[in-house]
């Protein structure tokens, strides 16, 4: 399997994550050229990534993927548990798509407008994460699952992007998330993930020529 993106991507992380856990062996290609490209767009006419790529097999949208990955192998699985514990897996997986992803491009884009209120939209993602999650171990309740796929690239990003923007103070607010990031931060494959992001930051830095005068 080859999975279209780099790490740059939280959702090409939340792949990663998933084919780590599962003992899939992946290979990251980046979209050559970027992601609007005529070749790239011919495998996703949305322009996106990631897109997994297995024998004919082209899938865009890391949720689809995931599932797919559960599906072709199927075990350990990524949707332990009971049909509640299931459930909330999912919905947390679509707190964070639907109230934090789009909060990222004024941290990126130095908009000091817009950073105020996407730094709103990131504590009412996580406030509402908090209220319906089912605490334990793990991102929901004692085992892994497509929550702690989902939910560590962006806590990351959240602890990257404190200074100067203060964004992990908002996770501080909810002492049970605070705690289940400090626990999956330090596993082996919150450790593989951030590895994965750093490198593919120093790549990015490395080839853009940043840092350099």
């Amino acid at each position: 399997m080859k999975l279209i993106g780099t790490a740059l991507s939280p959702f090409a992380v939340r792949v990663i994550i998933a084919a780590r856990f599962k003992g899939i062996e992946l290979e990251i290609v980046p979209a050559s050229g970027g992601s609007r490209t005529a070749e790239h767009l011919a495998r996703n006419p949305m322009g996106k990534v990631p897109v997994l790529l297995d024998g004919e097999v082209v899938l865009p949208e890391s949720d689809v993927i995931v599932s797919y990955l559960e599906d072709r192998v199927p075990a350990p699985t990524l949707y332990p548990g009971d049909a509640l514990r299931r459930a909330n897996a999912r919905l947390l997986a679509r707190l964070i798509d639907t109230y934090s992803v789009p909060s990222f491009g004024p941290f990126l884009q130095n908009d000091t407008a817009g950073i105020a209120p996407a730094k709103q939209r990131i504590a009412d993602s996580l406030r509402y994460i908090d209220h319906f999650r089912i605490d334990g171990e793990f991102a929901v309740g004692d085992a892994f699952s497509i929550a702690d796929c989902a939910l560590i690239p962006f806590f990351n990003a959240f602890e990257a992007l404190q200074n100067p923007f203060g964004t992990y103070d908002l996770v501080r607010e909810h002492r049970r998330l605070d705690a289940w990031w400090q626990r999956a931060r330090e596993t082996e494959i919150g450790q593989f993930a951030r590895a994965a992001i750093d490198r593919a930051v120093s790549e990015f830095l490395r080839s853009s020529g940043a840092g350099h005068g």
